[in-house]
């Protein structure tokens, strides 16, 4: 009857039951989490027959998917050699400990596709070292290599190079005949290819990737990298326009690659399944392309799922990414006159918005403006004209918003789409002044002999 009659006492009480109820599920979730520990650790022991590590743990939480225990431990390993540093700030064993915690959680960030958190970590574990021990050095080496790849894709080419650089110096300088130093700058060597390829300079790309190859395969450095390296060998293959050639080690490649481990698919089977379906479409195989890139989209989403289940807290963000490239250019190849797999395309590429869009964040992507120009093309072709202009209004925005100069292909394309889109609608002048800054861009940011550029052309001529 009091708290009938008074109203507030009524509001605190509902405050505090849901202040209980929201702490009994946080207990509920920690309790998970020490299961999932546990678990671990069990997995370990039985392996390993000896005291468990971190660091040890880290490794087999990740290859089970446990992604919230694998930072849990990765971290714990990171705090355990930091305190063992400055007990013995002059000790090799020490600052080894210290690099290969902080190589390991830094890379289980940037395979997460979260880089601003790798790219600190990997910094924060440099050492202050100046001794030959060879393991010592490996682990070194390891950190500029991983510390490479950040910046490599996060699109900061100088800074990648001289992570690169600095790496292979280390190798070199340690002047010591070993497979495992052999093995590392074969890695290296590879990476400094894929680096090439960002770049556009794609004949020296194939030249530093071929020799990579063999390096890796001299070396013995394992089926995995080899395999890693013929994907990569293909896709610059294939940007140079050799598409069988390029096909043939898309092949090669996934015979290593869609053989699942413990941890599930690789992710650069991924990629290759995405550039074969390209290859496909490009020697005219479009039936097949459509099939390669479902098949991509399916292994995806279920490695997605299987991760969702065990991990609450870490978002696999790469694997997200890649899932939004598979679903966009699967909206590409369903692309025709064909309405119901027009449809389906437009459905796919709202699905691969909505993923980008969730990886992103707050934070504008070129990747979501691309998207935005595929969801355009779908909608046109289903004759949804007023859709596709606002569609391609918005990829401008972005594109225009991230590059305030424009200075970009993607953005002259984005341009010409829409000239089309006007033209279908009778409104020439407007098409034609799209045609035009279409047109300025290509001549800024392409060679002359580029085919856009006669495709620009002749549009703008008919209208």
């Amino acid at each position: 009857v009091g708290f009938v009659a008074n109203p507030d006492a009524v509001k605190d009480l509902g405050r505090r039951l849901a202040g209980g109820a929201e702490l009994l599920e946080q207990a509920e979730g920690i309790s998970q989490q020490v299961q999932n520990h546990k678990v671990v650790l069990s997995a370990v022991e039985t392996k390993e027959k000896k005291a468990v590590s971190a660091l040890s743990a880290g490794q087999e939480a990740e290859a089970r998917l446990h992604f919230d225990s694998a930072e849990y431990f990765y971290d714990a390993a990171v705090r355990a050699a930091q305190r063992s540093l400055q007990r013995d700030p002059t000790s090799d064993a020490a600052m080894e400990e210290r690099l290969r915690a902080g190589v390991a959680l830094g890379a289980f960030w940037y395979h997460r596709g979260h880089m601003d958190k790798a790219e600190k970590i990997l910094k924060e574990a440099e050492v202050n070292s100046k001794s030959s021990a060879l393991s010592l050095v490996l682990a070194e080496a390891e950190r500029f290599e991983v510390l490479g790849n950040v910046y490599r894709d996060m699109g900061r080419y100088k800074e990648a190079r001289r992570q690169y650089e600095t790496a292979e110096h280390l190798l070199v300088r340690s002047e010591t005949q070993d497979e495992r130093i052999e093995a590392t700058r074969a890695l290296l060597l590879a990476e400094q290819a894929w680096l090439l390829n960002k770049q556009e300079k794609l004949t020296e790309a194939d030249n530093a990737m071929t020799a990579a190859l063999k390096a890796l395969t001299a070396a013995h450095a394992g089926k995995d990298q080899e395999a890693l390296a013929t994907g990569r060998l293909g896709a610059i293959q294939h940007d140079e326009g050799f598409v069988a050639a390029a096909m043939t080690n898309y092949i090669s490649a996934l015979q290593t690659e869609l053989a699942p481990g413990a941890d599930g698919y690789s992710p650069d089977a991924f990629e290759t399944l995405q550039n074969m379906a390209v290859g496909q479409r490009d020697l005219g195989k479009g039936t097949a392309s459509i099939s390669t890139i479902e098949r991509a989209v399916n292994l995806q989403k279920q490695q997605l799922e299987a991760e969702q289940k065990v991990n609450e807290k870490v978002e696999d963000k790469a694997l997200m990414a890649s899932l939004a490239r598979s679903y966009a250019l699967g909206a590409e190849l369903l692309r025709g006159s064909d309405k119901s797999k027009c449809a389906k395309g437009l459905r796919w590429a709202h699905e691969a918005l909505s993923l980008q869009q969730r990886v992103d964040g707050d934070v504008l992507k070129t990747e979501q403006a691309d998207i935005l120009n595929t969801i355009g093309n779908v909608q046109s072709d289903l004759g949804r004209y007023n859709d596709a202009g606002n569609s391609y209004k918005a990829s401008l925005s972005i594109h225009e918003k991230l590059e305030p100069n424009g200075n970009t292909a993607t953005t002259a394309s984005v341009y010409g789409n829409l000239g089309s889109l006007l033209h279908r609608q009778g409104r020439f002048q407007e098409a034609i002044t799209m045609y035009e800054k279409s047109m300025k861009l290509q001549e800024a940011v392409l060679a002359p002999s580029n085919p856009d550029i006669a495709v620009t052309c002749n549009n703008l001529a008919v209208s």
